[in-house]
């Protein structure tokens, strides 16, 4: 009798490749990709990590024997470096080549950092087109606010709103004089 053996599969879904227009998505997938297989895979993303020390007989921190470590820190170790190899394999190489000397998942995932700035740079720059329709200005700003509440930072309702109001076109300067003049735009919510 001729016993099959089992062999067991685990796929795992490529995370999508950053780029500027899907940053939010990125993060979501990126995240989603990482905890997947093990939930504690993602806390050297948010904790860091650093290969353990020792002290040596001057008392200084020396690198530990990786043979000395502990079963906790080869697993913490081995998170991270799940973490940073999806981290890795998501990046374009014009990211990847700023972060390739990263031992943290932590310190690789500061990409998010750069983008964040550009965000901001993209709100303050932001202005609507002479073609475009509230609703598409206004869909721009929202996608640009909500991108950035997945990176961690909120604007205030009191901001969008003024940002709202200062980019609106000529040609709606009724409806802006309107608002204006009956609503609060300090209390508005977008």
């Amino acid at each position: 009798m001729v016993m099959e053996k089992s062999q067991q599969y685990v796929t795992i879904q490529q995370p999508l490749k950053l780029d500027a227009e899907h940053y939010g998505y990125w993060t979501m997938s990126i995240r989603q990709a990482i905890q997947s297989p093990k939930m504690d895979a993602w806390f050297p993303v948010e904790e860091g990590w650093t290969a353990p020390v020792v002290m040596d007989a001057k008392g200084l921190e020396i690198p530990k024997s990786k043979k000395d470590w502990t079963a906790k820190e080869k697993t913490v170790a081995k998170n991270n470096s799940t973490a940073l190899s999806i981290i890795f394999r998501s990046l374009p190489m014009s990211q990847f080549t700023r972060v390739q000397g990263c031992t943290s998942a932590k310190e690789a995932s500061y990409v998010k950092r750069t983008r964040l700035d550009i965000l901001a740079s993209e709100f303050e720059n932001l202005t609507m087109e002479n073609e475009e329709s509230i609703e598409e200005f206004s869909s721009w700003l929202s996608s640009i606010s909500q991108e950035a509440v997945v990176l961690g930072k909120r604007y205030k309702d009191k901001k969008l709103v003024k940002k709202f109001l200062r980019s609106v076109l000529d040609k709606f300067q009724s409806h802006k004089s309107a608002i204006d003049v009956s609503l609060d735009s300090d209390t508005l919510k977008v």
